[in-house]
């Protein structure tokens, strides 16, 4: 593998990475193993500073030990976790993160489109999540096993496969995540309580956004 196509390849393999850690917030109902697993996320090498700032405050969250016991923060995550992602009630955190319910113009062929479209790229993850096809979690899974794809394309080099994962990577992630993600991001951010998921929320952000797009409720810090 060239220097050049090396460099492709880390990229594809951070895509991955980051696509599949954030998909797992989002799909998971947290429990101990994920305050044990993210206290040892490592940032030395996060070279992008805000990247870096957003994934301390995930780790710092799991790493803190005062106030609160491993028993009160794993609480404290459930009820996080279900209030921003699971629309328990209207007075209860944000509308769900489905692609549908936050688009600026309805489309109700969205869902077939989506079914479609994984179908097309043989990924089929989405049965074992046991969620809509539209739902953030998903839609980032989708965007980590492309990216796997890409990565792999690439391992074996096949350029053409890499350069059309990669069209259907970046299409995918313009047109079904970052047309609608931010609506619920800034709406998420009125009713988060934990910097774990303060976190999450922010690291979403960035990996579709620069940081200067960041809604300013970002910053603030809560327990």
């Amino acid at each position: 593998m060239d220097k050049s196509t090396s460099v492709l390849f880390e990229s594809a393999a951070n895509d991955a990475e980051i696509f599949s850690l954030l998909a797992a917030f989002y799909n998971c109902n947290p429990e101990q193993d994920i305050i044990d697993g993210t206290r040892s996320l490592n940032t030395d090498e996060i070279a992008d500073e805000d990247v870096k700032q957003a994934v301390l405050k995930i780790k710092n969250y799991a790493a803190s030990t005062f106030p609160h016991s491993d028993e009160e923060k794993l609480l404290n995550l459930k009820r996080d976790w279900t209030k921003l992602f699971r629309a328990v009630s209207p007075d209860y955190g944000p509308k769900a993160p489905y692609e549908e319910v936050y688009l600026a113009v309805k489309n109700p062929g969205l869902i077939k489109e989506l079914a479609a479209l994984y179908l097309d790229a043989d990924y089929t993850r989405y049965a074992e999540l046991n969620n809509r096809h539209d739902y953030i979690g998903v839609q980032l899974d989708f965007a980590a096993f492309l990216s796997f794809q890409r990565a792999n394309a690439l391992n074996n080099n096949d350029l053409e496969n890499y350069n059309k994962l990669t069209d259907l990577f970046e299409d995918f992630t313009v047109n079904h995540i970052a047309s609608w993600f931010p609506k619920f991001c800034t709406e998420a951010f009125k009713h988060v309580r934990t910097d774990f998921y303060r976190g999450v929320l922010g690291l979403t952000y960035l990996a579709l956004f620069d940081s200067s797009k960041l809604p300013s409720s970002y910053y603030e810090t809560v327990a």
